[in-house]
């Protein structure tokens, strides 16, 4: 099927140099509103619809679990899936995954992602490596080590919660399996944004996951 998404997306494209964040506090409609309609949903069986077929039948037929947009920025194409808590138009983002067409490094994030930059090297920000799973959300071939960053204040609209942004990292063409080989050139095939229960995060951090330094900061 991923095959096919990729072929599918590649041709309808977003936006030009658009800007895909979506912050937890953002909607449905603000999402529609910010970036129009998406071109695929995703249901709950991992089948995909265009955006027609589902609002013709498929939402007659299945649940849906999540919606893709795709864009460009600085000539990479990026294709975002957006998950919601639930089907309501009023509902929030609960997490969103980003897959860039190539891995960036580390130190080249800034130019790839600036809206997503700032939350990262904030004063409320931890960065750090854990073995534990760190999201559910990845669907590419992951290393045993993930890097995470959590932002230790609010999430937006969600008062219990942080702000957790996971990342699926690599070496060139191989699996990292220790924390001593991340650095700034450390690659990133996918990332997420979603939310941590400040329990958790007060029971893992400096735990579970280890601080690291924050490589994003240039």
């Amino acid at each position: 099927m991923k095959k096919w998404l990729t072929l599918l997306l590649a041709g309808t494209i977003l936006a030009t140099n658009a800007i895909a964040f979506a912050n937890l506090d953002d909607t449905k409609t603000t999402i529609a509103a910010k970036y129009g309609d998406c071109r695929l949903v995703i249901d709950t069986d991992n089948q995909p619809w265009t955006k027609e077929e589902w609002d013709t039948k498929g939402y007659l037929r299945a649940k849906a679990s999540s919606f893709m947009h795709s864009y460009q920025t600085n000539s990479l194409r990026v294709q975002v899936e957006v998950m919601y808590d639930s089907s309501k138009p009023n509902s929030y983002v609960r997490a969103q995954r980003f897959t860039p067409d190539m891995a960036i490094k580390v130190k080249d994030f800034k130019t790839y992602f600036p809206e997503v930059y700032p939350l990262l090297v904030g004063p409320k920000a931890e960065t750090f490596t854990t073995y534990k799973l760190l999201s559910r959300n990845f669907q590419e071939e992951k290393s045993p080590v993930s890097m995470g960053v959590v932002i230790q204040s609010p999430a937006p609209g969600k008062s219990s919660a942080y702000t957790l942004i996971a990342f699926n990292i690599q070496e060139e063409g191989r699996l990292i399996k220790e924390p001593k080989f991340i650095n700034e050139d450390t690659y990133i095939r996918e990332f997420t944004i979603e939310t941590a229960y400040r329990m958790d995060v007060s029971e893992n951090l400096g735990n579970d996951w280890a601080y690291i330094k924050n490589y994003f900061k240039k």
